[in-house]
């Protein structure tokens, strides 16, 4: 687990709610503080789709699947935007089963695909400050740590790669 602390709050804001830098993450959580608490679940709801939907989102191989960044960000713009800032704001990102499969086909990482639950980006935005913070979960227990260092290294690189300048946090 590593903690980032962004440099530029204006530039990293920017990029997570107008671009498209972060549309590939899937959204487990947001939650968004301006005049009232917003809380969003990332989880999709089957029931809302038609079987050919379903088929077509493929939910029938998961058991659980997060709505996508880019479906779920215009709503987290219209709640931030405005005059005022947000009194706090967090989101919590998975990383796709594809950057999952693609972390674990680095030569250095020493897990299976399928022994890692969830690559994890949490970001949060208290007191005009934003940090990143990282984090790992297994279907067992592991005591290697290539996982943690190639997705800590991975997000560092992912945000120096759009110009989003950050340090680690103590």
């Amino acid at each position: 687990m590593t903690a980032l602390d962004i440099k530029v709050t204006k530039n990293f804001m920017n990029s997570l709610l107008v671009t498209e830098q972060f549309d590939s993450f899937l959204v487990a959580e947001a939650v968004i503080t301006t005049y009232n608490t917003f809380h969003i679940d990332g989880h999709l709801v089957k029931d809302f789709y038609t079987s050919e939907e379903l088929e077509d989102l493929e939910l029938h191989k998961k058991s659980t699947l997060f709505s996508y960044w880019n479906d779920i960000r215009p709503v987290c713009f219209q709640l931030i935007k405005g005059r005022k800032t947000p009194v706090s704001f967090k989101v919590v990102f998975h990383a796709a089963p594809e950057l999952i499969e693609k972390i674990a086909a680095n030569p250095e990482c020493q897990v299976a695909a399928n022994l890692i639950r969830s690559l994890v980006l949490n970001i949060r935005y208290d007191n005009g400050k934003v940090t990143c913070i990282t984090g790992t979960a297994f279907t067992t227990f592991i005591m290697d740590k290539s996982v943690d260092k190639i997705w800590d290294g991975y997000i560092r690189q992912f945000l120096s790669s759009f110009g989003l300048d950050f340090e680690e946090s103590n």
